[in-house]
């Protein structure tokens, strides 16, 4: 009796570790494979954004600064997106009260170059400030909520929908100033900024200047470095399941394809304690680009590695270096464009 339970307790246990090892192994990758909507909960986490009032960003510890709304026509839809308009520092003065500023007349001034901040995926434009404070010195910034994020229109969220909003913005903006235009992209907004940018040198629109703050390659290569990922790598279905989806379903952010259309200076930023994107992939994307460039006419990269000090992902803006970088970057990119007209 005691041997026919033994024998039954082992076949018990072997038909539930098959079980668990088909739901493991087959299952959970299949099911991820065929929903996009899981896809797109990793890559725009929006349900980590806490609603919030965007109308008064001084609120937020932060001055001469507009709310605003973009309205981005298509022909079935309209997309409205938030943006928050952030004058530059030497304008700040000269404010009373926010309501009672020109901000439109402010675009005017072509003593200010603008600068378009792109967010990460887990962020809206309130989550910036402190780099603002930075930047303003220098530029009039525009931060700008793509679809689906903050109070921006809820849409279908998808690479090329969030670029061509964007292009609409920047070509909004190049149509208001005759300032020159640069653009910074954070994590998930340097995927964004790479794309967009190849995309407007279609239509022979350049920017003056790339900043990529803790960049990656592509999507598909972050996953790649992620636990996750691993515990699954031996699976020979592994790739096809996924990652093969970021990239069939628009959501694969590919910078080392879009960077070597990017007909402007650049500058990386990263740091080598970076917790979510290994520095070893900004630097691959710096190789790709120098290497697959033409420096004459496509303008230098320069790269800033920040040592484990602390910064990570999110905090590049502490390092006391960096207003001195982007000063030097910004003198760069002019001296490029004056050689090039």
């Amino acid at each position: 009796m005691c041997n026919k339970c033994c024998i039954g307790c082992c076949i018990y246990s072997a038909v539930l570790l098959l079980l668990i090892a088909i739901l493991l192994f087959v299952i959970v990758p299949l099911v991820f494979m065929f929903s996009i909507g899981s896809q797109k909960t990793l890559i725009f986490p929006t349900y980590l954004l806490e609603p919030k009032n965007y109308t008064n960003p001084e609120e937020y510890g932060i001055t001469g600064v507009r709310n605003m709304y973009i309205n981005v026509p298509y022909p079935d839809s309209n997309i409205t997106l938030g943006v928050w308009q952030v004058l530059p520092s030497e304008m700040v003065s000269d404010i009373v009260k926010n309501d009672e500023y020109n901000f439109d007349g402010a675009l005017s001034n072509q003593k200010y170059h603008i600068l378009l901040y792109l967010h990460g995926n887990g962020s809206d434009r309130t989550k910036s400030i402190e780099l603002f404070k930075i930047l303003r010195d220098l530029f009039h910034i525009f931060a700008v909520d793509y679809r689906g994020y903050a109070d921006s229109t809820a849409a279908e969220l998808t690479e090329d929908a969030i670029v061509t909003d964007l292009k609409f913005v920047y070509k909004w903006l190049k149509g208001r100033s005759k300032s020159k235009i640069f653009i910074w992209g954070h994590s998930l907004g340097t995927g964004i900024a790479t794309h967009l940018i190849s995309s407007l040198k279609k239509e022979d629109l350049y920017p003056a200047g790339l900043v990529l703050e803790t960049p990656f390659t592509s999507v598909t290569d972050v996953i790649k470095n992620h636990p996750i990922y691993k515990f699954y790598s031996f699976l020979p279905w592994c790739d096809a399941t996924l990652l093969e989806p970021f990239r069939t379903n628009g959501m694969d952010f590919n910078s080392k394809m879009y960077i070597t259309d990017v007909d402007c200076p650049i500058m990386i930023l990263h740091a080598e304690d970076d917790e979510f994107i290994p520095f070893q992939i900004a630097t691959e994307l710096y190789f790709t680009a120098i290497n697959n460039r033409n420096l004459t006419y496509q303008g230098e990269v320069t790269y800033h590695l920040y040592g484990p000090d602390g910064y990570g992902h999110m905090l590049l803006y502490l390092a006391p270096e960096l207003p001195n970088q982007v000063k030097d970057f910004l003198s760069q990119c002019l001296e490029f464009n004056k050689k090039n007209l």
